[in-house]
């Protein structure tokens, strides 16, 4: 299996369990934040819809864009930021799909944000966001206790719901 063949294959798996976290957000809680630091749980899952635009403009450009993106509303209910983050997917998939596999593995993705740049190759680059996604999955997930929503199981149960046993 190749690195790209096996990233596909990761988030084809991993997109029902973002979904499974914005479900659970409730619609009235998306200004809540633990702290004065923290961004607002709307914030986090409009970051977690919007994520998999950028991981296809690193496939096929290699330059994500943060002015690209046109939604990403933090106002947005939870539902209508599954039906944007479930779109993102999509078009993630078919562009990381459509890049070689040497263009992948050799391509470079270059970053450029307020105070740095980050230069890496585009397999580097996606991967990166893709676990950056991940955690504030996870991050999404600890404000749903706190806001009194119950927590998903993800990679296993939760106190809140086991997965079924086979």
């Amino acid at each position: 299996m190749t690195n790209k063949e096996f990233f596909l294959k990761k988030i084809e798996e991993e997109e029902p369990i973002f979904e499974k976290v914005l479900k659970a957000l409730p619609g009235d809680k998306l200004e809540f934040k633990p702290s004065e630091k923290a961004r607002t749980a709307g914030r986090i899952a409009s970051q977690l819809a919007s994520q998999p635009f950028f991981i296809a403009a690193i496939a096929t450009s290699g330059k994500p864009d943060w002015g690209a993106y046109g939604a990403g509303n933090a106002q947005a209910s939870p539902e209508a930021m599954i039906v944007e983050m479930k779109k993102n997917f999509a078009d993630m998939q078919k562009a990381v799909a459509s890049v070689s596999d040497k263009e992948w593995e050799e391509g470079a993705a270059t970053l450029v944000y307020p105070g740095g740049k980050w230069e890496t190759k585009k397999y580097d680059m996606a991967w990166g966001f893709l676990f950056d996604a991940i955690h504030h999955r996870g991050q999404l997930t600890t404000f749903l206790r706190a806001m009194g929503a119950k927590v998903p199981a993800v990679y296993g149960g939760s106190a809140d719901e086991q997965p079924p046993h086979p």
